[in-house]
């Protein structure tokens, strides 16, 4: 069989980047010196090299199949491996939760003001005012009850602004405790992956980030030898199949010459027949043209009698 890193280029002994002009010049001295070792090596090895040297000829000698040929011997670089994915522990977002409590404390503030703007409509004096202070033409039941709601709208107010103070604070914790968790987690984990990997394979990683280094380079590794794999598997295929054709296509070439042969035999034969026929034929032409010279000159020799 031959080896896989035998090509075409190799049987011409040309470059791969070889010119027309160079491919044509080697293909003539291999199909000399092919011709000078007709005495030395059998009829059938002779036949087959002169059909692997045409095979190589006109494959190279063409540009459509030289590319097509090119384009299988090119052997595709390995994929690059994906980056490995670091667990990062969730942080918690300090600024936005306090940004958050502000909020809701502008909130009970924004309540407060609403408070005043409604004491202001009602025609009662502002809280900053005096209590005692009232307008003479103001109703007695809204002159003194405008105190008591300004002061149950900022009581609720205050209790709204601790209570959100106080769900802002909770989900702190809360979220405090979330990230320590996912961080205590993520910190098992990587402490069972380094401890099966040291187990497997009796290297102990110093951290994830060495552990991921070394799945990556594992994974690159095997797409190689993977890629190695399939290339070799394609090229001995390659090799089995120009090995049949180039088979295949000896025994079409010897039918060839067997037909070619039993033609000539069988032409030579009807070319015999032809010719003993024609010569039959031309010996009865002759006894024909002298029996009738006979008869001419038996009626001359008669006519002569007669006179």
């Amino acid at each position: 069989m031959t080896p896989p890193s035998k090509t075409l280029y190799n049987l011409l002994a040309v470059a791969a980047d070889a010119s027309d002009a160079e491919i044509q010049v080697a293909y003539e001295q291999a199909t000399t010196r092919l011709q000078l070792q007709k005495g030395r090596i059998s009829a059938d090895d002779y036949d087959f090299k002169v059909k692997v040297l045409n095979v190589a000829f006109k494959t190279l000698s063409a540009p459509a199949s030289r590319a097509a040929y090119d384009a299988k011997l090119a052997v595709s670089a390995p994929p690059a491996p994906a980056p490995a994915l670091a667990l990062v522990p969730l942080q918690p977002e300090a600024e936005a939760l306090s940004l958050r409590a502000e909020a809701m404390a502008l909130r009970a503030d924004a309540m407060t003001l609403r408070a005043d703007a409604m004491v202001m409509r009602s025609g009662a004096a502002p809280f900053r005012e005096s209590r005692n202070f009232a307008a003479a033409d103001s109703p007695l039941g809204v002159s003194s009850l405008t105190p008591i709601l300004r002061k149950i709208l900022l009581v609720l107010g205050t209790l709204f602004a601790i209570a959100s103070v106080v769900q802002v604070v909770a989900l702190v914790a809360g979220n405090r405790q979330a990230s320590l968790a996912a961080a205590a987690a993520a910190k098992a984990s990587e402490a069972t992956a380094l401890q099966e990997y040291y187990q497997t394979h009796g290297v102990r990683p110093a951290n994830q980030a060495a552990l991921d280094a070394l799945l990556a380079e594992e994974r690159r590794k095997d797409t190689t030898n993977r890629t190695a794999e399939r290339e070799k598997a394609r090229v001995e295929q390659e090799a089995r199949r120009f090995e049949e054709e180039s088979r295949r296509r000896g025994e079409q070439v010897s039918s060839e010459l067997r037909m070619a042969e039993l033609q000539a035999k069988e032409q030579a034969r009807r070319e015999d027949e032809r010719r003993e026929w024609q010569q039959k034929e031309d010996a009865r032409a002759k006894e024909q043209m002298e029996r009738n010279r006979i008869e001419r000159q038996k009626a001359e020799w008669r006519e002569v009698l007669r006179r």
